[in-house]
């Protein structure tokens, strides 16, 4: 049954009481069960099987031979539920679950933005927003952020331990002023973007959804933290790069997104992305976009072979890979939208772009939607769960090594 229809037939939620969840798990009615009966004779008798277990019946949902029950004065709800799992003819015994309304972002450009349709192309946002809408904490590694974009700023972290604009060092971290993220060519200063790709990058992973603004980003929330390393031509050095890396590690980023490459291996760049993977850290990188096999000419990051990265390739709206997007059968993972991409962009607008550097932030914000899901899984749990969940597709088959497409909603049912 729709999720919205069985709550409006239901029960109206804002008069119930949640209990808080844990991180990753559901809200659920405070100190009240549900615990249905092997047969209708049984059922007939929960009351006093329930007070014999320390609890209280206070409804009966008949035709189930269910019940629901909430603990005695001075039982602790866990102590309540083993004592009904105990009995032989109980069936299961389990929380009451909030459940909410099915929400349509506001956003007033969500309509040009098909990867978070419903229809083909889709990463199937839509159904996986009716579960979750928060990610964890990303960083870009790009040309920054405009950190005031109307769009974004609610979503943009800031260095906690440094004060803005006071020309010092506050976090003794070598950077000068690093406040909304840092600017790491120049080695102080917040991650400005002068170029526009990381702005556009950021939307896509964490553009405000249903703020009434814009467009939509695929995480609702989400902190990210802006390491800008590139130039307003979009060019970046690899020891820019690493430096950056390693401060979006040291801030906290356990998922970050590299939206770039070079057709040169970097050994420094392959030890810091062995280093960081050390730390838990997933790192995303685009493909690269001159339309090439990378089994016989590689790029890099791309190209590189370590288990805590994903490499994603592009997919258009008619769900075909781009034909500007690299590729290959073993050492590409999986494809994301990245065709005619709308999204935030400096300084206050927002623009149409292709690239495998539009997929790869899809992904990333997949990853840390399944990061807040679980903050204990490790960087390859998730890796696993986004790959073994794609959409299989005929066009991605002997493309990409999963055969697949992003799909967000599959992913979040992943070993749920």
């Amino acid at each position: 049954m729709n999720v919205a229809a069985f709550v409006a037939a239901v029960v109206v939620l804002s008069q119930v009481h949640p209990t808080p969840a844990r991180a990753g798990a559901p809200d659920t009615v405070s100190r009240q069960l549900i615990a249905r009966f092997s047969s209708t004779t049984a059922a007939s008798h929960a009351s006093s099987a329930a007070a014999r277990a320390g609890g209280l019946v206070t409804r009966r949902l008949g035709s189930i031979d269910a019940v629901v029950v909430r603990p005695r004065h001075g039982i602790a709800l866990a102590a309540l539920r083993r004592a009904l799992e105990r009995r032989r003819d109980v069936r299961y015994v389990e929380p009451d679950v909030i459940l909410t309304k099915s929400v349509t972002p506001d956003d007033p450009d969500l309509l040009r933005q098909y990867a978070l349709g419903d229809g083909t192309g889709s990463i199937s946002a839509r159904e996986a927003w009716d579960k979750r809408t928060s990610c964890a904490k990303v960083a870009t590694l790009d040309s920054g952020v405009e950190y005031a974009h109307p769009d974004l700023k609610a979503n943009i972290w800031h260095n906690p331990h440094e004060i803005a604009g006071n020309d010092k060092d506050d976090d003794h971290n070598g950077y000068v002023d690093d406040y909304y993220g840092v600017n790491i060519p120049k080695g102080r200063d917040s991650a400005t973007d002068d170029d526009g790709h990381g702005t556009h990058v950021a939307g896509i992973i964490g553009g405000r959804t249903n703020n009434a603004t814009g467009i939509a980003g695929t995480c609702w929330t989400t902190t990210i933290v802006p390491v800008r390393f590139m130039d307003s031509r979009g060019r970046g050095s690899t020891s820019d790069a690493i430096a950056g890396m390693q401060y979006a590690a040291h801030a906290g980023a356990k998922v970050i997104n590299c939206s770039f490459g070079a057709p040169t291996a970097s050994k420094a760049l392959h030890d810091e992305i062995e280093d960081v993977k050390g730390k838990g850290v997933l790192v995303v990188v685009a493909a690269g976009n001159d339309g090439k096999d990378l089994a016989s000419d590689p790029s890099y990051p791309a190209s590189y072979a370590d288990g805590n990265i994903i490499s994603v390739a592009a997919t258009t709206a008619d769900d075909t890979l781009a034909s500007f997007s690299n590729f290959d059968a073993k050492g590409v993972d999986l494809a994301a939208p990245g065709d005619s991409i709308l999204s935030t962009y400096p300084t206050d607008r927002y623009k149409v772009l292709s690239g495998t550097s539009m997929a790869a932030p899809f992904v990333t914000a997949a990853a840390a939607m399944l990061r807040a899901k679980d903050p204990k899984a490790s960087y390859s749990e998730i890796r696993q769960r986004l790959l073994s969940s794609v959409d299989h597709l005929q066009s991605l088959q002997g493309k990409v090594s999963s055969g697949g497409r992003l799909d967000l909603h599959r992913a979040l049912d992943e070993g749920s």
